[in-house]
């Protein structure tokens, strides 16, 4: 049972290791530097730092694996990355070394929301476009294929909700719009395990395609109020006001640098107002989804 994980240092990265490594398998995470080596390694996992991930190289360490589960990949080009070397030019290195290497399967992780490409405004970026093209070469390589299209994933060691305790704190958070659009969060916990059943699957499941959503779909401010919610019941006081800023002048800092650290692409996630059917994620998994509740107050305790 070996698993090779790509991105393993990331946030879902390093609960996959882990609850993996749990489960028996032998994972070699793919990293890009000593630092997220030594992340891999405190999961449990087997580090493979690969500074060019190139074929060869990443043939080498998908070598004997069962799957690979790839996870590499950003939500904004930033620091000289874009969307073509990463989310398309590493997908196609690493579904070249899955043939190179004869590992069967790839499981790979999209963006909820590219169902509706040039359907929906926020859902046609170069983002989504970036996945869009992503997946359609695992389609077209002969590898078997596993995509899992992530809402919002929730745990610890995410980068959302400490940022929303931290706004609380201070007494104030601050909301793009109405907060009427839509998120469907889904706690890492499952997450790995779904990447595990999809990994371990005997034959080539159906359907290939999954929204990774949690099992309740909620608007933005509603998310907002249950995250303090959660911290109330764990023992923290939390009083804040809501200031609403209007949804051009998010986009106008988002395209001027960022807003609240947001590229005009993330800005889209965000407001993008996806959601989706959990019900093929309890068939694969065998059991029901966490509960939003658990969900939350398990990040909130570890935030």
């Amino acid at each position: 049972m070996q698993l090779a994980v790509t991105g393993a240092n990331g946030f879902v990265g390093r609960h996959v290791v882990t609850r993996a490594v749990r489960s028996g398998w032998t994972v070699t995470g793919v990293v890009r530097s000593e630092a997220a080596a030594g992340i891999v390694s405190a999961a449990g996992g087997r580090p493979a730092e690969l500074t060019a991930p190139d074929v060869d190289a990443l043939s080498r360490a998908f070598e004997g694996a069962r799957a690979v589960v790839h996870l590499a990949q950003i939500g904004a080009e930033r620091d000289g990355q874009t969307y073509d070397e990463v989310n398309v030019g590493l997908t196609e290195r690493v579904l070249a070394a899955c043939r190179r290497s004869g590992v069967p399967r790839l499981v790979f992780f999209s963006g909820l929301g590219v169902a509706h490409y040039g359907m929906k405004r926020r859902c046609t970026n170069p983002y989504f476009l970036s996945k869009l093209t992503a997946e359609t070469g695992l389609f077209r390589s002969g590898i078997e294929g596993v995509v899992f299209r992530p809402s919002y994933v929730v745990g610890p060691g995410d980068a959302f909700l400490p940022a929303v305790l931290g706004a609380m704190a201070a007494g104030e958070v601050e909301r793009p719009g109405d907060g009427s659009y839509r998120m469907q969060p889904i706690a890492v916990a499952d997450a790995a395990a779904l990447v595990l059943a999809a990994a371990a699957h005997p034959g080539h499941p159906f359907p290939t395609v999954f929204d990774l959503v949690g099992p309740e779909p909620l608007s933005y401010a509603r998310l907002v109020e249950r995250v303090a919610q959660a911290a109330r019941v764990g023992g923290t006081p939390v009083a804040y006001e809501v200031r609403e800023i209007a949804l051009a002048e998010a986009e106008r800092q988002a395209r001027a640098g960022g807003y609240q650290g947001m590229l005009p692409d993330e800005l889209d996630c965000l407001l993008c107002d996806e959601v989706g059917d959990p019900s093929p994620l309890v068939t694969l998994l065998g059991r029901p989804l966490t509960p939003l509740a658990e969900a939350l107050a398990s990040a909130v305790r570890a935030a």
